[in-house]
């Protein structure tokens, strides 16, 4: 799938087109002070995409930066009270699953990676709980390493703006999925690789919706593989 897009000139025309314009949006309406958006602490990140399952940016945001503070290393959370560690988790819901698997995430990586968090995704994928996702932001985030955040919100965008449909059931399994998520990755510049990341999540929320989406404010509509066809067949 990518190799095949990447040799088509008029197509590689309209990636450059859509980093261009989505780094600019990103630069002028993205959720840019994100504090784990604003960090190349391997840990952090790690934190941050654990406290973000099954609630809001808005929830996380207010515990955060508690967290980090009592527990600023993945030594320090091990060594934690666990009803403590629930009592910080408490606003976000499922506390004692979540104070579980911080307690296994930070254990094995003392146990296994001597306290650091590697920089090798499939050393990364070892970790309790962490998948390809998870495991990209810290490559994405703290490693300087220009991987896509290929979710839900990535594989909507890629569908609809470029026209690119996976054959599985689980889109976010495919390595097709992936490798074309990752051609779409400025490279050579961590800052935009970071930028064009964190401004697809912004744009499909914002924007590409997955219900009603705003076309008519959308700054990609010209090119927009979706709208093309739903202006052709109306």
């Amino acid at each position: 799938m990518a190799t095949t897009f990447f040799k088509d000139k008029t197509f590689v025309k309209k990636i450059e087109i859509f980093r261009k314009r989505l780094i600019n949006w990103y630069d002028q309406f993205g959720d840019k002070d994100l504090p784990w958006r604003n960090t190349v602490n391997p840990w952090a990140i790690l934190v941050a995409a654990f406290l973000l399952r099954k609630t809001t940016t808005v929830q996380v945001v207010k515990v955060y930066g508690e967290f980090l503070k009592k527990y600023p290393t993945p030594q320090d959370l091990l060594s934690a009270d666990e009803g403590e560690l629930r009592k910080v988790l408490r606003p976000l819901g499922i506390e004692y699953q979540r104070a579980k698997h911080f307690k296994a995430l930070a254990e094995h990586i003392e146990k296994n990676f001597d306290g650091e968090i590697p920089c090798v995704k499939e050393k990364l994928k070892e970790l309790p709980g962490v998948g390809d996702y998870i495991a990209s932001e810290v490559l994405l985030g703290a490693c300087t390493r220009p991987e896509p955040l290929l979710d839900r919100n990535m594989i909507r965008v890629m569908r609809r703006v470029f026209g690119v449909e996976s054959i599985k059931k689980r889109p976010h399994t495919d390595p097709e999925m992936w490798a074309f998520a990752k051609m779409l990755i400025p490279k050579g510049d961590f800052n935009k690789a970071r930028a064009f990341n964190y401004g697809v999540l912004d744009f499909a929320r914002k924007i590409c919706t997955a219900r009603n989406p705003l076309c008519r404010k959308c700054f990609v509509a010209d090119i927009c593989t979706e709208k093309a066809l739903d202006e052709a067949q109306s």
